[in-house]
């Protein structure tokens, strides 16, 4: 036992001394400062990562693996692993050196993506060390928090845990600002200017996530108009404003990164539960409709109005045409239409009441499906 001891103490001692030694021996590996970028499946994160290290936004790739910065139209994820590049910002020798880092875009299948995910989270934590900025990109279009973009960012609070929204940035990709593209967002209703598309991303975050404080956002465009002077300058300021937010932020250390997989199983049985809930809902309110129409066609077959009387029945003396008398025939066939009128006014109050039922039934039921369709978005 005293033998074995010290040799445990030694060993872990080492690790630790080793551990240390990369983070501060790997700055000329991976310049600072570093910068993740993090998205859906589709959003540009590749082509703004091409961009920024200078090179073409429909850059295909062809000296990394596994679709590491490779630009594609097509709707599947290109990137299949994290990837790391460094270069001079926006390609220009007269700026620093700095690190990009590529992500896979994430979807609503987490289960299927556990091994995209555990590589991101070796991939930081083991290589990278730490980071300046996160990127969080989103669409110009997305305006509303969806299933995937939802359990995208409940994954990244997963691994990253809270303190990483110190580090992040919102980024609007495919924001054109050519005149005709700026028009179109200023006659919308409200008009989408930046500042609103901004406080609507950090309205939804606080309210999803409980965020303390509003995400700063710039608006780079990779298919800006080169020869537009406009654009250009908008171009460069907002890489600007990246560049200085990242060099603002003190380091995130990624070697705390921790990942449940367990979690994310569970998250994705619940995605799975919602969507196989809304379905039966809208099958159950289906049903309810065909019946409120099959009980309304009932009722217009039975309806029935007051007869008029008989104009015989009032003829005679002026007292019986004012008091509609009767003989006793008439009173005994009046007697049975009556009878016969309850009873169907009885059968059609009956199936008022089935129909008003099943109407409250079907609208409880779509009031609940729409609950389940916000949870889904």
């Amino acid at each position: 036992m005293w033998m074995i001891a010290p040799q445990i103490c030694v060993l872990t001692i080492v690790l630790k001394i080793c551990h240390g030694a990369r983070t501060t021996n790997n700055e000329d590996r991976y310049p600072s400062p570093r910068v993740v970028i993090l998205g859906a499946t589709g959003v540009g994160k590749s082509s703004l990562a091409n961009v920024l290290v200078g090179r073409d936004k429909n850059y295909g790739g062809r000296n990394f693996r596994n679709g590491c910065f490779k630009v594609s139209t097509g709707l599947d994820s290109i990137t299949k692993q994290t990837c790391a590049d460094q270069g001079y910002w926006l390609g220009d020798l007269t700026k620093r050196r700095f690190t990009v880092i590529d992500t896979p875009g994430f979807g609503d299948q987490l289960i299927e993506e556990e091994k995209t995910i555990e590589n991101l989270v070796t991939t930081l934590r083991d290589q990278i060390q730490y980071v300046h900025v996160f990127i969080i990109a989103f669409k110009q279009t997305d305006n509303r928090m969806t299933n995937s973009l939802r359990s995208m960012i409940y994954l990244f609070e997963k691994m990253f845990g809270k303190k990483f929204w110190d580090n992040a940035i919102l980024e609007a990709t495919h924001w054109n600002h050519g005149e005709d593209a700026e028009r179109i967002r200023m006659v919308q209703n409200p008009p989408l200017t930046q500042k609103f598309w901004t406080d609507e991303f950090n309205r939804i975050l606080k309210r999803e996530y409980n965020l303390k404080k509003d995400l700063n956002s710039v608006f780079i465009d990779t298919y800006y108009h080169h020869k537009s002077s406009h654009e250009t300058e908008v171009f460069n300021n907002n890489s600007q404003a990246l560049l200085d937010y990242a060099l603002s932020r003190e380091p995130f250390e990624c070697k705390d990164i921790e990942i449940a997989l367990t979690e994310i199983r569970e998250l994705q049985n619940h995605i799975d539960s919602l969507v196989r809930e809304e379905q039966d809902k809208k099958n159950i309110i289906q049903d309810l409709i065909e019946q409120r129409n099959n009980l309304q066609k009932t009722l217009t077959m039975h309806g029935l109005t007051t007869p008029s009387p008989q104009t015989e029945r009032q003829k005679g003396s002026s007292y019986c045409s004012k008091n509609k008398c009767y003989t006793p025939t008439e009173l005994s066939a009046t007697y049975a239409e009556d009878s016969t009128f309850e009873i169907e006014c009885k059968q059609m109050t009956d199936l008022r009441e089935e129909l008003d039922s099943v109407a409250q039934t079907a609208n409880t039921m779509k009031v609940q499906a729409d609950q389940v369709q916000m949870l889904l978005e």
